[in-house]
């Protein structure tokens, strides 16, 4: 979703005609040297920050862009052309700022654009400023601040007829409501930015718009929409020479044929994606679709081919992230806060100086007394520094403890999963090996060989649902509390659903999605599974009821069914399975009850902080 963002932001320059050939360059070179006036000189200024930014160099934007702005603030001049130029310059700059992801000098360039355009006033330019502010809190992880912009955005569009800029803020608003798990507003916000890109005629908008909606029908298990918006985008695609867009619908459309287990119809459109990922340099792009071809490899019985894919995924999504660029950022942050602590010194240096040459003109007794004052002043102030500097070492050192710790707590719960399911799905190929061998004997009793079948059948089901599992617990990505509620969803209808078991769902966080603890996520996947597994070997249940509440800092689970029910008091002590539920939820500072009486039901709750 970030590349998306960044493409569809950087394409609403497309209303900006094409960029100059090198001798228009020089000619507007040679303008801005011989500009007659203040205006001349920031309109020029304008044309080449423009056309730098489209050739691909925001930071040769940004510089012409303040060039004009700062000719125009020491202009004496002021009036209706004054202030459109200064409009245009702070647009330029603040994307400059956003297409090198300086998402908060963006953001006050943005503000200063919608001042000028408030003075004049332009609604049109108003509007799109406070749109592109949207989008830059959105990048910045400020979900709230980015849906409150986008919507006062729209207020302000809609003074005008319908235009690109409000197609734009719906188009962001679709993406801020899936993100947040909303997928019914999703939708109708993507709706809305697709009629209106129709209406324009912006083909290459609307394209990106029909893939979203796929996206967020997927997302919903409504396929048939989501195949529908696939072709449609097909079809579109005819009209233009969009590599990236290529990619984005090739994966996905491969999706969507290996979910109906079509991998033949999915590998070569993966092996285009894969071959325009790395022609981009789009290592996200690239990483997804070795995943997918992957799964596409394991569908097709091609084990080694899958695996060669797993580890090429792995390194793209490692290199994609980047750590030399995380600490390169880090360096210039701490260049950046020794400059500005020894300008605070120089300062304090400065004042000191001052205070001393003035203190002598008092007498000796007051130079003496001034010199002692400075003394212990400067050993207190080299002591604070010293502390505080020992403190900041202290600090990072322990950030650096935690993350290390979480990561090492993450490999072990995956280890440990791993392990796990492994010895699971071995025991379970065990058997199917021994009832293969009984169902070929038992080939002159047809009954006992149908019952083998049966079982291996079974066994077989039980193993796909287990690899499944052993993909969403070791996937980072799904380390999220939407994550969670997805794979909630899907536990109940595998294990109730598929048993002919009715159920009711009532899953959703009051958060924007966020990270969850590998451990915890582990534990609630096992309670929600050894619960639907006693409802389906004990309760003779009809109806079930889940509830799953993810609220700031705290979850809650409802558990209900309509079944025979037990004696609690008479069951105390038995089976390790209950035990093992209240085991680890107390683990993570929560606490389990069961609450059940003989052909009245059985109630589970569960609450506790979220981690």
């Amino acid at each position: 979703m970030r590349i998306l963002a960044l493409m569809l932001f950087l394409a609403l320059v497309n209303t900006i005609p094409p960029r100059c050939t090198a001798q228009e360059m020089d000619s507007l070179h040679s303008a801005l040297r011989t500009a007659p006036d203040d205006t001349s000189f920031a309109r020029t200024a304008y044309y080449l920050a423009r056309d730098h930014f489209r050739s691909g160099a925001p930071d040769s934007a940004i510089h012409y862009g303040r060039l004009g702005a700062a000719r125009l603030a020491s202009s004496a001049s002021l009036g209706t052309q004054h202030e459109f130029w200064a409009t245009q310059l702070w647009r330029i700059r603040g994307m400059g700022w956003f297409a090198t992801s300086r998402f908060d000098s963006a953001i006050v360039a943005f503000q200063q654009m919608y001042r000028s355009a408030e003075r004049q006033p332009i609604v049109k330019d108003m509007g799109a400023a406070l749109s592109y502010q949207g989008f830059a809190l959105r990048q910045m992880g400020d979900q709230r601040g980015a849906l409150e912009m986008i919507q006062r955005a729209m207020k302000v569009l809609a003074q005008i007829p319908p235009g690109p800029d409000l197609a734009n803020c719906y188009h962001e608003l679709g993406i801020i409501q899936g993100e947040a798990g909303m997928l019914d507003s999703a939708m109708r916000a993507y709706q809305e930015a697709a009629r209106l890109y129709k209406e324009q005629g912006n083909t290459h908008h609307l394209a990106n718009t029909y893939l979203s909606l796929s996206e967020t029908f997927f997302e919903a298990a409504r396929w048939a929409e989501a195949d529908s918006m696939q072709e449609l985008t097909s079809t579109m695609m005819e009209q233009m020479e969009d590599p990236s867009l290529f990619g984005r619908w090739a994966v996905t459309r491969s999706r969507s044929l290996l979910r109906m287990s079509q991998h033949a119809a999915a590998l070569p459109l993966l092996d285009s994606a894969l071959i325009v990922a790395r022609e981009l340099g789009d290592l996200n792009l690239e990483h997804h679709t070795l995943l997918l071809r992957s799964m596409a490899h394991t569908q097709a019985g091609r084990s080694e081919a899958a695996f060669i894919d797993q580890l090429a995924a792995r390194e793209a999504h490692a290199e994609d992230m980047d750590l030399e660029k995380v600490r390169a950022t880090e360096k210039a942050r701490s260049a950046f806060e020794h400059e500005k602590e020894l300008a605070v010194q120089q300062a304090r240096t400065a004042k000191e100086r001052w205070q001393k040459w003035g203190a002598l003109g008092m007498g000796i007794l007051a130079v003496v007394l001034a010199l002692m004052v400075y003394r212990s002043y400067r050993a207190k102030s080299a002591t604070a520094e010293a502390l505080a500097r020992k403190n900041d070492q202290i600090q990072r050192a322990q950030a650096e403890l935690i993350k290390s710790e979480k990561q090492r707590e993450a490999e072990q719960v995956r280890t440990r999963i791993a392990r796990d399911i492994h010895d699971e799905i071995g025991a379970t190929l065990t058997k199917i090996a021994l009832l293969s061998g009984v169902a070929m004997r038992g080939i002159t009793e047809p009954s006992e060989a149908q019952r083998s079948f049966e079982r291996i059948s079974d066994h077989t089901k039980r193993l796909t649902r287990t690899l499944s599992d052993v993909v969403w617990a070791v996937d980072p990505e799904r380390d999220t509390r939407q994550g969670m509620l997805e794979h909630v969803r899907d536990l109940a209808q595998r294990a109730l659903g598929e048993n002919g078991i009715q159920f009711q769902l009532d899953l959703h966080t009051d958060l924007p999605d966020g990270p969850i603890a590998p451990a915890f996520k582990r534990d609630l996947h096992l309670v929600f599974n050894e619960c639907f597994n006693n409802i389906l070997k004990h309760a003779q249940a009809t109806n079930v009821r889940v509830q799953f509440h993810l609220r700031h800092g705290s979850f809650e689970l409802k558990v209900e069914d309509d079944g025979i029910g037990f004696d609690t008091a008479a069951a105390t002590g038995n089976g390790n399975g209950t035990r093992n539920m209240k085991v680890r939820i107390e683990q993570h500072d929560g606490r389990l009850t069961i609450n059940s009486t003989p052909g009245k039901g059985t109630l589970l709750q569960a609450h506790g902080p979220l981690t």
